[in-house]
């Protein structure tokens, strides 16, 4: 659709939902704000995760601003992404849609190749470009690591107070005592403050507000010893706790350790965002939605894959005037793709045609939704093609779907004879291991790739895998055993991997679509960079 038709379309569009066109100011301090904030590489750690029945991550560190939205909103507690790789999962965010029908967007750094008005992502439209239509303020501040056109344009960064929050730990770790600790900490959570009244600023009196505001806390990298230092997270705490794959070695636990100091920095700077709203007046009719674009990196079975560990996130929904009932948890499987059609709908505005995600609004409104609802998704749809991934070197994509249901996870592998790190087992530093990021996890796994006590371990970091993969979640709460050739799991196997398969027949995947090899060539690839 072009620019021109969009907006006809839009301002109808508005006009028959009751809603207000982009000329009319009168009236509109009524529609919600909203305000997303999308934390860079935050897998499922907040306190208000934490388990009753088995220890936990969550249980060594505390994120207070966190956990009272969520006591004062919707938690989900089983969301995922569309895609467990940066750019995949951003853009299926903001077009509502599975990663795999969003062009280049569907893989990272968007390579696409060839004609760029051809690229299917380029006709796509976002909640935030719709939203702009209709008469909303938008802007971005941090990363937005998509196609800048679901932003509108550039005009829309407000970054101007400054981003060195997003080297959190570097700078606040050059602190020599605790009192310059928290000055400089003070000093960077000023900047979020600086940029969020930047944005509020430049809107018309009264004029509605959706920002996305996007740090790369608590993405790598980060110093070592500073979730100690700055947050006092002890990694000795974590002994007992690690997912069953992760040796419970000191260098690990040290390195998850200053990664929830980076998911503490994040949650201070939530604490900014609350307390300017209130200042300014906003926080009753603003819906705060907070978030994670997959997993934690450089952490075996984290990032890019397709089990709990790279693809589950927080999710929370705080909004005081529109959630019934607040502090209740959702446990039905949810989608971040869910949340573009929710804040058009929150907006007065109709899902797009365009969109995959179901609206949780219905959830919002309704008091009594709560643990496994019928108003929520009963699965949801993962995936992933390229990562880190090199054309030059001679790398493809690691092609993988999933669907998971309350009880099950079923994965299909398209190419099982390809590395899903993208390179074999690293060899005196001749591999890069790319998917797998770097930090001091990947060291010690270099280091340790050859030890015999570590073999298992190392398997499941990189090793190669089945063409199917089927977990049972409520017994298998790290997905460790594979059932997928267990007889007694026949039918269950069955059933899961026909419901994937309409799913991406319906959304014509490219790679089941044709000879199946469509993100392996151009124009989806650039062979020669």
């Amino acid at each position: 659709m072009t620019t021109p038709a969009r907006f006809v379309l839009v301002a109808v569009l508005v006009l028959t939902f009751g809603g207000l066109s982009p000329q009319t100011s009168a009236g509109e301090a009524k529609r919600p704000n909203i305000i997303f904030a999308f934390a860079d590489d935050w897998g499922r750690y907040a306190s208000a995760y934490r388990e009753a029945d088995r220890p936990t991550i969550n249980d060594v560190f505390e994120t207070p601003h966190f956990d009272q939205l969520a006591r004062q909103g919707v938690l989900f507690w089983d969301a995922h992404v569309s895609s467990p790789s940066c750019s995949p999962s951003r853009t299926a965010v903001l077009t509502g849609r599975h990663f795999f029908r969003n062009g280049s967007g569907a893989q990272l750094h968007n390579p696409w190749s060839g004609d760029p008005e051809a690229d299917p992502v380029k006709k796509l439209e976002s909640y935030h470009t719709l939203l702009e239509d209709a008469g909303y303020h938008t802007g971005v501040t941090y990363k937005t690591h998509v196609s800048m056109h679901l932003f509108v344009d550039k005009a829309h960064v407000y970054n101007k107070a400054g981003g060195r929050v997003n080297a959190f730990s570097q700078f606040v770790s050059q602190a020599e005592n605790d009192k310059d600790i928290a000055g400089r900490k003070q000093q960077l959570l000023g900047m979020v403050r600086g940029n969020m009244r930047d944005f509020l600023a430049a809107r018309e009196d009264g004029q509605p507000f959706c920002w996305y505001f996007s740090p790369t806390n608590p993405h790598r990298t980060w110093t070592q010893g500073s979730g100690k230092k700055l947050w006092g997270i002890d990694p000795d705490d974590l002994k007992g706790k690690m997912p069953a794959f992760v040796p419970d070695v000191h260098t690990i636990r040290e390195d998850m350790a200053d990664y929830l100091g980076e998911c503490k920095a994040f949650d201070e700077q939530i604490g900014v965002v609350v307390d300017e709203l209130k200042k300014q007046g906003l926080y009753e009719n603003t819906i705060l939605v907070i978030s994670g674009d997959h997993g934690a990196p450089g952490f075996p079975r984290g990032k890019t894959s397709l089990i709990n560990f790279g693809s589950q996130v927080p999710l929370l929904i705080h909004w005081p005037d529109g959630v019934a009932k607040p502090g209740r948890r959702i446990d039905n499987p949810t989608s971040t793709v869910d949340l573009a059609p929710t804040f058009l709908e929150i907006a007065g505005l109709p899902v797009h045609e365009q969109m995959d995600g179901n609206s949780l609004l219905p959830i919002l409104k309704d008091g009594e939704a709560t643990g496994i609802s019928e108003l929520g998704n009963q699965f949801v749809i993962t995936g992933r093609e390229r990562h880190k991934v090199e054309a030059r070197a001679g790398h493809l994509p690691y092609p993988s779907r999933a669907i998971r249901t309350k009880g099950f996870l079923y994965i299909r592998n398209f190419k099982p004879d390809r590395w899903p790190q993208f390179d074999p087992p690293m060899k005196n530093g001749l591999r890069t291991q790319g998917d797998f990021d770097g930090g001091r996890t990947k060291a010690w796994y270099a280091e340790n790739q050859d030890n015999p006590q570590y073999k298992a371990a190392m398997d499941l970091a990189w090793g190669l895998r089945p063409a199917e993969e089927l977990y049972d979640l409520n017994k298998d709460v790290d997905q460790m055993t594979n059932l997928a050739d267990d007889p007694e799991y026949a039918e269950v196997k069955a059933e899961l991997a026909g419901k994937l398969m309409d799913v991406l027949v319906a959304g014509e995947d490219p790679r089941i679509v044709g000879e199946g090899d469509a993100f392996d060539k151009p124009p989806y690839w650039k062979k020669n960079r």
